[in-house]
């Protein structure tokens, strides 16, 4: 391959610049392998690319609550359909933007899909993509074929990237009149074994279409409605009624009926939030999004519900839930929420993965703003563990102390060694008034520790005689002595207790089983 020549030129400034040659640039056939099997890595994403095209069809209709997308799945025949009744296309548009490779006519500014490749994301999970459409009653169907064996051959046989395509793509009428008056659908062939566990699990799609797509909330989420009223009235974010295989009931989005799932706790949301990201300029909204705050108990479980900041633009996800990771200072607090950001300013673009967004100054606002809006979560969700932590301390302390007053009470310890006992854990208490004398750690605590104290200083040591079944006389102050350095070596009074309990019961058993 002839190396290119740099050539040195003059500008008017009589600066020498360089200035490579012009050359004839050639595009290989393997460009359509890359946007056709390497940017989809999960065979469920062929879902978001159509429903996403669907998308934006209803909404260039104009009339998205007359609107629907039916999705057929026929695991036996390998095959899946996804058709909407939006604007569709007529027979000259679907030549013009159903062929051409990255040649969208769709508007980077407002349309979800606008690179001119998600259509082609079938072929890497099926055997051939059609597309079916029209957009009144008295045209025929259009129907455009994309064939993945003859792509694959033309790409092996490094055939010129028209050739490719030219050899792949059949283009035909269907004049039967079965379809409905206006509509685009997408039909997806010999689907691979692999990719059919995945497209064709009725469950896992639903699944998915209600974490990704713009579907609506269920009656049950709480903050349905606060969502709503987030947006002006012209920034709404669509909503698309989705069924599969004609079922009765649409599907929602995953997110629960005002309740979390932390490890085996089950917590409530009691507060909403809402979170306004300005502009880089400050003249209008970036982003509008929301936290549904709940008692935050810990890292929430990842299904069935749904957890963690997402970011939706024209209200279909970007990413997943690990989107904001590198915004949190600690990952996990990303796992102790719910929460969602909805991006408004067209300059912040999906990249073509939809995993992130392409890089610039607007990104980086966004990023800078946000980052502030998970530091304080993650403030409140310290705050409230540490909380916990210290209601758990608290009661704790509780407990050690009905079981030293137990421990003093049961005679196991000598009169002394019981009074020095008490008179410790009295000290303790004193220890605690001073650090729970703070207004918003005491909650209640104080009437606690004032009831605590009453019973320990009302304890009264026994010198009377004392026995133990099983012991002899003779031998009580020694076991007593004993106990006394049980109690002292044991992590708690209660421990000791349990410990003490336990040796004089196999005495006592041993004792009487030997008569």
């Amino acid at each position: 391959m002839r190396p290119y020549v740099v050539l040195k030129t003059m500008n008017k400034k009589n600066e020498t610049t360089d200035k490579l040659p012009e050359l004839p640039i050639h595009i290989g056939g393997d460009i359509l392998s890359l946007i056709t099997s390497a940017m989809y890595t999960s065979p469920l994403s062929v879902y978001r690319e159509y429903i996403q095209n669907a998308a934006d069809s209803i909404a260039a209709f104009g009339k998205p609550e007359d609107c629907k997308v039916d999705i057929k799945i026929d695991p036996a025949s390998m095959y899946l359909s996804i058709r909407d009744n939006g604007l569709g296309l007529s027979h000259a548009q679907a030549i013009e933007e159903l062929i051409p490779i990255a040649n969208s006519n769709k508007h980077r500014q407002t349309d979800r899909g606008f690179r001119g490749v998600g259509r082609l994301c079938g072929l890497a999970f099926g055997e051939s993509v059609s597309f079916l459409t029209r957009t009144k009653d008295t045209d025929p169907v259009t129907r455009v074929v994309w064939n993945r064996t003859h792509l694959r051959r033309g790409i092996d046989s490094n055939l010129p990237i028209e050739k490719i395509i030219s050899n792949c793509v059949t283009v035909d009428v269907i004049k039967e009149d079965t379809y409905p008056t206006r509509f685009f659908e997408v039909q997806i062939r010999g689907i691979s074994r692999y990719a059919a566990s995945f497209i064709l699990n009725r469950d896992l799609v639903s699944e998915y279409i209600g974490e990704i797509c713009p579907v609506p909330f269920s009656e049950d989420f709480p903050y349905a409605t606060q969502v709503l009223n987030l947006f002006e009235e012209d920034q709404k974010p669509l909503m698309l009624e989705i069924v599969i295989d004609n079922q009765k009931i649409p599907i929602t989005r995953l997110h629960g009926g005002g309740t979390c799932i932390s490890g085996n706790h089950l917590d409530a949301f009691v507060d909403f939030e809402k979170i306004t990201i300005p502009s880089l300029e400050g003249d209008r909204n970036a982003a509008i999004g929301w936290i549904a705050h709940s008692s935050y108990l810990g890292a929430l479980l990842q299904k069935p519900s749904i957890r963690c900041m997402r970011v939706r633009a024209g209200n279909i996800q970007v990413g997943d839930e690990t989107v904001f990771d590198h915004l949190f200072s600690e990952t996990r607090f990303n796992r102790w929420c719910v929460s969602e950001i909805h991006i408004l300013d067209s300059r912040i673009v999906p990249n073509a993965r939809r995993d992130y967004f392409e890089p610039g100054p607007h990104l980086r606002n966004f990023e800078n703003r946000l980052r502030i809006v998970c530091r304080n979560l993650e403030r409140k969700c310290r705050i409230a563990s540490k909380e916990r932590n210290e209601q758990r301390q608290f009661q704790s302390l509780l407990n050690n102390v009905n079981a030293t007053y137990e421990l003093a009470a049961s005679k196991y310890l000598t009169a002394k060694a019981a009074k020095e006992l008490i008179a410790e854990t009295l000290t303790e208490i004193e220890r605690l008034r001073d650090k729970y004398k703070e207004p918003e750690w005491q909650n209640g605590k104080m009437d606690k520790l004032d009831e605590l104290e009453r019973m320990l200083s009302s304890f009264r040591a026994s010198r009377g005689q004392v026995y133990f079944p099983g012991i002899a006389a003779s031998e009580v102050s020694i076991y007593r002595n004993i106990f006394q350095i049980l109690t002292e070596i044991s992590p708690s009074p209660q421990a000791a207790k349990d410990i003490i309990d336990t040796i004089l019961s196999k005495v006592k058993r041993e004792k009487f089983s030997s008569y």
